[in-house]
């Protein structure tokens, strides 16, 4: 397995061995772009820095990912994937994601406690990073 490398990327895509994608921003954005752009490969391995509920959830509606390594997951998140048959190796576990002053719960892993429906999750998580609609 490859060993992340959090100082070249805070998140990458993995097809075995071979890199295909990764990103230096952070928050979800980089999470649903890679995964919009590789929509229809399947067997990935995701390292993502942090890994909130919000992402996992991403990761598990994307069909593309079978394995999320992580330096920090949250609880729900770990619970979530766990249910889910993705496998997870996580550096940390937290109670929740929280936002970079540490002063609230982040507002994608808010928004994946608070709704169950897929499709209304990934409207609300678009609606977050200002990305138009596409119900």
């Amino acid at each position: 397995m490859t060993v992340p490398d959090f100082t070249l990327y805070s998140l990458a895509l993995y097809r075995g061995e071979k890199r295909i994608h990764s990103s230096t921003a952070g928050g979800l954005r980089p999470l649903f772009e890679a995964l919009a752009q590789h929509r229809g490969l399947t067997g990935l391995t995701l390292h993502d820095r942090v890994t909130g509920l919000a992402a996992a959830r991403l990761a598990v509606l994307s069909g593309a990912i079978i394995h999320i390594v992580t330096g920090v997951a949250s609880a729900p998140a770990v619970e979530f994937l766990d249910r889910r048959g993705i496998l997870l190796t996580a550096g940390a576990v937290v109670d929740r994601i929280l936002t970079r002053d540490k002063s609230a719960v982040c507002p994608g892993e808010r928004i994946a406690l608070a709704t169950e429906d897929p499709t209304v999750f990934v409207q609300q998580i678009r609606q977050m990073l200002g990305l138009p609609d596409r119900s």
